[in-house]
């Protein structure tokens, strides 16, 4: 789903919502007693949105471009050459007899132990010639150590452009909200953090483009440095800015395109990428803080709503009555008149006055909850 459709479809989904909220409120005279202690309460509301504004410099993609064929056809077909080992060796080690062989035999005799009748030479020692083909020239060296250096290049604008900033992009709303009616106070809190993901920051419509470009030549960079050629030549020494040019990289087409990017990662100065945070504080307006209201009034409502049923449960049940024995009223009477150096006749009035006490306040209680019950009751009917 693209940006603009889901925008379609959040304005759709509020436009509901408000038209329900807006239902009867005029005349609904809760409501209006319940806004107004909102509007004359203690009120706390932050909103925050941050966003980033990516600009990318395009030069040193198109260069990466132009180039990258090239550097891939010549790491496919590295330059070779025969590497040749010479050494004198015991004659019963020796493995690669050649035409050299020989004549280097002929030209040295102290390495003769003696020739037979039948004019067979043999010798105690031989010069061994090792041939084999090497990729250690100064061009594969060269392309070896660019790959390295343009993977560098581009993995770090690739990681900063994607990544940068990540936790800190989105929009955080925060609402707190304290309100006293004549039997409750009522404390509101809400808080809201939407963080946008890379991936839409990354399909961006004005930006996809470049996105991809930036995302298909970091993918081929890699991709160059996992091939068998980069595995060869770890063991050959790099090569240094700036580059010798020898033949092939003078005349060769693919070199001649590699030798053009190595000169330009190496003057490049560039970031290459400029990345803004852009933060803003909305305004607060008063159609916004109206739907906020009626935001806290809903939730409010919902979890009185709910709560009829755990009232009513509480005020159906009888309250759990702990049966005590005249043995421990009077062991309690005991210890009472043994511990107090009050006369009799005081400490008797004294108990009798708080007995008398408690037996109202019971009674009181229990006429209270049974109005509150019956109203409670009366009111669902209704």
């Amino acid at each position: 789903m693209g940006y603009e459709e889901e925008k379609k479809d959040i304005e759709k989904i509020y436009q509901k919502f408000k038209s329900f909220m807006d239902i009867n409120q005029d005349d609904d005279k809760f409501y209006k007693y319940i806004y107004n202690l909102l509007e004359t309460g203690n009120n706390f509301c932050t909103f925050t949105s941050e966003s980033l504004i990516k600009t990318i410099d395009e030069e040193w993609i198109e260069n990466i471009e132009n180039a990258i064929n090239a550097l891939h056809h010549v790491v496919q077909n590295p330059t070779k050459f025969i590497e040749e080992d010479r050494q004198i060796v015991n004659i019963a080690l020796a493995r690669n007899i050649l035409s050299e062989s020989v004549q280097h035999l002929l030209q040295h005799s102290n390495m003769i132990d003696k020739v037979n009748k039948d004019g067979t030479v043999i010798p105690n020692r031989i010069l061994n010639v090792y041939k084999e083909e090497s990729y250690n020239t100064y061009e594969n060296r060269f392309i070896y150590t660019l790959v390295l250096e343009l993977q560098r290049f581009v993995n770090k604008r690739f990681d900063v452009i994607f990544s940068y900033s990540e936790d800190e992009i989105g929009t955080n709303f925060e609402v707190e909200s304290t309100i006293e009616n004549y039997t409750e106070i009522i404390d509101y809190k809400l808080n809201i953090h939407i963080k946008e993901r890379q991936s839409a920051i990354m399909n961006d419509d004005e930006n996809a483009d470049v996105f991809a470009r930036i995302a298909k030549i970091h993918k081929q960079v890699n991709d160059l440095s996992k091939l068998e050629f980069m595995k060869t030549m770890r063991e050959f020494p790099l090569v240094r800015h700036p580059i010798v040019k020898t033949n092939v990289i003078k005349k060769n087409v693919y070199y001649k395109e590699c030798h053009k990017l190595w000169n330009f990662i190496h003057g490049y100065e560039r970031v290459g990428y400029c990345v803004d945070a852009i933060k803003q504080e909305p305004i607060i307006s008063r159609e916004f803080e109206k739907d906020i209201y009626n935001t806290i009034i809903m939730n409010y409502v919902l979890i009185q709503n709910y709560l009829e049923a755990t009232h009513e449960f509480i005020h159906k049940t009888e309250p759990i009555k702990k049966e005590i024995s005249v043995k421990e009223v009077r062991q309690s009477l005991s210890e009472l008149v043994n511990n107090s150096d009050m006369p009799d006749s005081q400490l008797r009035k004294i108990v009798l006055s708080e007995l008398n006490d408690l037996q109202i306040r019971k009674r009181s209680d229990l006429v209270k909850r049974e109005r509150v019950f019956h109203k409670k009751k009366g009111k669902k009917k209704g």
